[in-house]
């Protein structure tokens, strides 16, 4: 079974990790009840706050109902979303 499962976007490749417990699951699924479809709407929200963690080495975008962290593993082309929940998680 892959590790990611890639998605394009507006240009743009994501990397969604299954999850290493339940491979079949995508990791945010699995982890958190959110799905592909949440994380794009929330990289791509123009209300949405990026924030780059310098600690963690990853940008936190939060918009109303979601937090996203991600990275880019090709500048301007791909991106791994490492984790996406909801605001109250």
């Amino acid at each position: 079974m892959p590790r990611y499962k890639p998605v394009r976007s507006h240009g743009f490749t994501f990397l969604f990790a299954y999850d290493q417990t339940d491979p079949a699951l995508l990791h945010i699924f699995a982890r958190h009840l959110t799905t592909i479809e949440d994380a794009l709407r929330t990289w791509f929200d123009p209300q949405a706050e990026d924030v780059w963690n310098e600690q963690r080495q990853r940008f936190e975008t939060r918009s109303e109902t979601h937090v996203l962290y991600w990275t880019w593993l090709e500048d301007g082309q791909t991106v791994l979303i490492i984790s996406c929940f909801t605001r109250e998680d």
